[in-house]
C-alpha cells in the first residue's frame, strides 16, 4: 500500500473516531422503563426514580428528540412535525448548567459534544449567554429542526431557567415543551405547567421525591386519563447498572431513611428518625486516640439564644475508621468563653471547621475573626462539601447526611460512648417529616458534627498534650470511693 494510501485511510479513520466521540446520543441506548418515560403520550409526565438510574438522562434524551425532529426507529410517542418553543431547568442555574445545558450542547470548551447531533447548531451564533450570575450560564439556544422527511425546516428555540430564581422570566411565553429536573414547589409547577395551555404542549418531569408525598407529587399519583402520568422507575430497572454496582447502592442505602426514594424512587416515609441506625451498632468504649491519628473539631455557634456546641473527631488512617471522640454542648457564652473550651479540645493545634453563620457581624467583628485572634486554628473558609456532579461547593445537609448515614452503616463512623453522650442523645430524637428535617429541634452537636464531616479532608495530626487534654474521664467520684 502506497504511503499516500495509507495516509488517506488513517485520516478517515480518525475523522470516524472523531464523529463517534461526538454522536454522544448515539452510543446511548435507552432502556425499557426509560423508553416507557420517552414514549409516554401524556400531557404531562412525572418520572420519579432512583438516584443514578438515569433520570435526567432520559429526560434529555426526549428533549433533544423533540426539539431536533430526529426520532429513534423504536420511538412510538408524541411527535413534533416542526420547530418549538421549549424550556428546560432544574434548581439551581449551576445544577441546570452542569447536568442538562452541558449535556445538550457540550461544555464551553468543547460546544457539539452533546446530545444534540454535530452541525445542529453553531455555537458561535446558536447560543446566547446570559450576562452575570454563574460562570458560562446560558439564556438560551436554538438548533436545527428536520421535518418526517428529515428536511431541515427550521429552529426550535430553547429557553434555560431554573426554578430556584428564574423561572418567572418565563411568564407570559406560549410553550411546546417544558423539562425539569428535579421537583419544583407547586407554584412553580402550576407556573411552567400553564405556558404550555395555549399551545397544547408536554410537560416532563424527572424527580427523586426525597420530599415525601408532596402536593404535586399526588396530583400526578392520583392522575387518572392521558393528562398526566407518573411512571416510577426503581434501582431493579435500572438494567444498565452492572450488577456490583446496583448491589453497592443497595448495601450503601441500608438502614438509611429515604431509600425508599434513593433505591425505589417513591416518597420516603412521612415521618421517622434520620440517624436510625441502632447505638449499639456505631458505639464503642472510650480510647486514647493514637498520635497519627487526624483530628478536627467542628463548631455550632449560638446566637441570642441558643447553644453553643463543639464535636472532636479523630481519624484512623490505617483502618479507614473515623471515631467522634468528644463533644461540648453549652449556652450563655461569650466568644472567648467558647474559644477557650475549643482550645482545651485541641482547637489551637488542629483545624477546627466552621459554620457560614459565623461570619455574622458584630460590634467587635465577625465571629471566626475573634476565635482566630484568641488562638483558635479556625479554618480559612466555612465548612462544604464538593458536590461531585457538579464540582460546586454546596452546604446542602442532605447532601452530608447521607455521607455520615454511609460511614455509618460501613462501620467507618464510631461514637466514644462517655465522651459523645451529648450527640447520642440527640441522634434519638433527629426526625425528619415529608424528607425535609423538623426545625427547631435540639441538634447542635449534630451540627456539629455534620461541619467536622464535611471538611473531614483536612483533618491533621494533633500533638500528645493535646490529645490528653481532650480526653474526658470517667464521670464518676474518684475520691468520694
Amino acid at each position: 500500500m502506497e504511503n499516500e494510501e495509507l495516509l488517506r485511510l488513517i485520516e478517515i479513520e480518525q475523522e470516524l473516531l472523531k464523529r463517534r466521540e461526538k454522536d454522544l446520543l448515539g452510543s446511548i441506548d435507552a432502556n425499557a422503563r426509560q423508553r416507557d418515560f420517552i414514549n409516554a403520550d401524556s400531557k404531562e409526565t412525572m418520572l420519579t426514580g432512583a438516584n443514578q438510574a438515569g433520570k435526567s438522562t432520559a429526560l434529555m434524551m426526549k428533549f433533544t428528540y423533540h426539539m431536533t425532529g430526529l426520532y429513534p426507529s423504536w420511538y412510538t410517542g408524541v411527535r413534533f412535525d416542526k420547530p418549538i418553543q421549549a424550556a428546560l431547568g432544574g434548581e439551581t442555574a449551576q445544577s441546570t448548567r452542569d447536568l442538562l445545558v452541558n449535556r445538550l450542547i457540550g461544555p464551553p470548551e468543547d460546544r457539539g459534544a452533546g446530545y444534540f447531533p454535530e452541525g445542529s447548531f453553531d455555537p458561535g451564533k446558536d447560543i446566547t449567554r446570559m450576562t452575570g450570575g454563574v460562570a458560562n450560564q446560558i439564556d438560551y439556544f436554538r438548533v436545527k429542526h428536520f421535518d418526517a422527511a428529515g428536511e431541515f425546516d427550521g429552529y426550535s428555540k430553547a429557553y434555560v431557567f431554573s426554578y430556584s430564581t428564574g423561572w418567572r422570566r418565563l411568564q407570559g411565553y406560549s410553550l411546546d415543551l417544558v423539562a425539569i429536573d428535579e421537583e419544583p414547589e407547586m407554584m412553580v409547577y402550576e407556573e411552567l405547567s400553564a405556558r404550555t395551555n395555549a399551545t397544547g404542549g408536554y410537560v416532563d418531569i424527572a424527580m427523586t421525591p426525597l420530599r415525601g408525598e408532596t402536593e404535586l407529587y399526588l396530583v400526578f399519583e392520583g392522575a387518572t386519563g392521558d393528562i398526566k402520568r407518573l411512571i416510577n422507575y426503581d434501582i431493579t430497572k435500572a438494567t444498565h447498572m452492572a450488577v456490583e454496582q446496583r448491589n453497592h447502592l443497595l448495601k450503601k442505602y441500608e438502614n438509611n431513611p429515604f431509600a425508599e426514594a434513593r433505591l425505589y424512587g417513591r416518597p420516603v416515609a412521612s415521618q421517622g428518625l434520620i440517624y436510625n441506625i441502632p447505638h449499639e451498632v456505631i458505639t464503642t468504649a472510650d480510647f486514647q486516640v493514637g498520635k497519627y491519628h487526624k483530628q478536627i473539631i467542628g463548631i455550632d455557634l449560638a446566637h441570642t439564644t441558643g447553644k453553643w456546641s463543639a464535636v472532636k473527631l479523630s481519624s484512623d488512617p490505617n483502618s479507614g475508621i473515623t471515631y467522634v471522640v468528644q463533644d461540648f454542648k453549652a449556652e450563655r457564652m461569650s466568644v472567648a468563653d467558647f474559644s477557650s473550651r475549643v482550645i482545651g479540645m485541641g482547637g489551637r493545634e488542629i483545624p477546627v471547621a466552621w459554620p457560614h453563620d459565623a461570619m455574622r457581624e458584630t460590634s467587635s467583628g465577625t465571629v471566626v475573626s475573634q476565635m482566630r485572634k484568641l488562638g483558635v486554628n479556625v479554618l480559612p473558609e466555612a465548612a462544604h462539601m464538593i458536590d461531585p456532579m457538579t464540582g460546586a461547593k454546596t452546604r446542602a445537609l442532605m447532601s452530608i447526611i447521607e455521607r455520615i448515614l454511609d460511614m455509618m452503616n460501613q462501620g467507618n463512623l464510631l461514637f466514644m460512648l462517655r465522651g459523645t453522650k451529648e450527640i447520642l442523645t440527640e441522634m434519638r430524637r433527629y426526625r425528619h417529616k415529608s424528607g425535609k428535617i423538623v426545625p427547631r429541634q435540639e441538634d447542635h452537636c449534630i451540627d456539629a458534627l455534620h461541619k467536622a464531616v464535611m471538611m473531614l479532608h483536612l483533618a491533621k495530626p494533633g500533638n500528645a498534650r493535646a490529645q490528653m487534654r481532650s480526653f474526658r474521664l470517667p464521670e464518676q467520684d474518684f475520691f468520694g470511693g
